[in-house]
């Protein structure tokens, strides 16, 4: 076996300490996402594999639902809610209304040239996907599940507004923009319920392109740079935005209302071949 001329023994004494874990018949961490193993499973599947043409990128994001539904506490997350209710009057008027978004083709055929719009239009005809697809249309259960499906859905429509493209970069780009608006606007624990898949997918993302795919690095940098600065700069959480308000409005101008600079649009489609295959 070769031997590390970095990790010496001193060195190794070093890292490890002079106490012993803990003894049991299986793995024991005091991390409930390393207990886990949906959770475990689904991070070290989408931080370490390569991306191939075969299946779809979206492959494996049910084993990550599952693996984040693992390690969820309803209870601590809805006395989250319930703090945030307290300290912030515009976020309890906004979970307490429970909207759910529904877009129709249909309604926006004659939306004006360089409206959403009609981008949401020219999306849904051209693309043949169904834009409400995250958007449940049931009663929500709680608060939790209401959060839940208010923080997956318009997915498609902050790919258009926000000027983060669909393709390896923009999901990044996009993901931590959520993040950063989500940690600025709301408690620790909201936050990170409220950002879960994206702090999955972008802490996931950067080490399985740093190390299968070294040549789109630099631009999963410059997307995390812009993504980070967007949600510094919005005025609401991305999740909070209704998107059914803005239909009849430029781009360019929900982007000023809401304070952001846009993303490159379609400059990073290089990253499908940069950071796939």
């Amino acid at each position: 076996m070769a031997t590390n001329p970095v990790l010496t023994q001193s060195v190794d004494s070093y890292m490890r300490g002079d106490n012993q874990p803990v003894a049991g018949s299986v793995p024991l961490s005091t991390s409930r996402y390393l207990n886990s193993p949906l959770f475990v499973h689904a991070f070290a599947q989408r931080s370490l594999r390569r991306y191939g043409h075969d299946v779809p990128t979206t492959y494996d994001v049910p084993d990550m639902l599952r693996g984040i539904a693992d390690v969820t506490d309803r209870e601590e997350v809805q006395q989250a809610i319930d703090l945030e209710k307290e300290i912030n009057p515009a976020f309890r008027k906004w979970i307490e209304a429970r909207k759910v978004s529904r877009y129709e083709a249909e309604a926006l055929r004659d939306a004006k040239p360089g409206t959403l719009g009609e981008a949401v239009y020219s999306f849904m005809t051209r693309s043949g996907l169904d834009i409400n697809f995250l958007n449940e249309a049931r009663e929500s259960v709680d608060d939790v599940d209401y959060l839940r499906l208010r923080s997956g859905g318009g997915h498609d429509i902050q790919h258009i507004v926000s000027g983060f493209g669909p393709d390896p970069a923009g999901e990044h780009a996009l993901g931590m923009m959520i993040v950063t608006c989500n940690a600025v606007a709301f408690n620790p624990v909201l936050a990170r319920f409220a950002s879960m898949p994206q702090l999955f997918i972008t802490a996931a993302g950067y080490p399985r392109i740093a190390l299968n795919y070294p040549q789109g690095l630099p631009t999963i940098l410059e997307a995390t740079e812009l993504g980070v600065r967007a949600g510094r700069s919005i005025r609401m959480p991305l999740l909070m935005v209704e998107w059914e308000s803005y239909l009849d409005w430029q781009l360019d101008e929900i982007r000023a209302d809401l304070g952001f600079e846009p993303g490159p649009g379609d400059a990073w489609e290089v990253t499908n071949e940069t950071c796939l295959g």
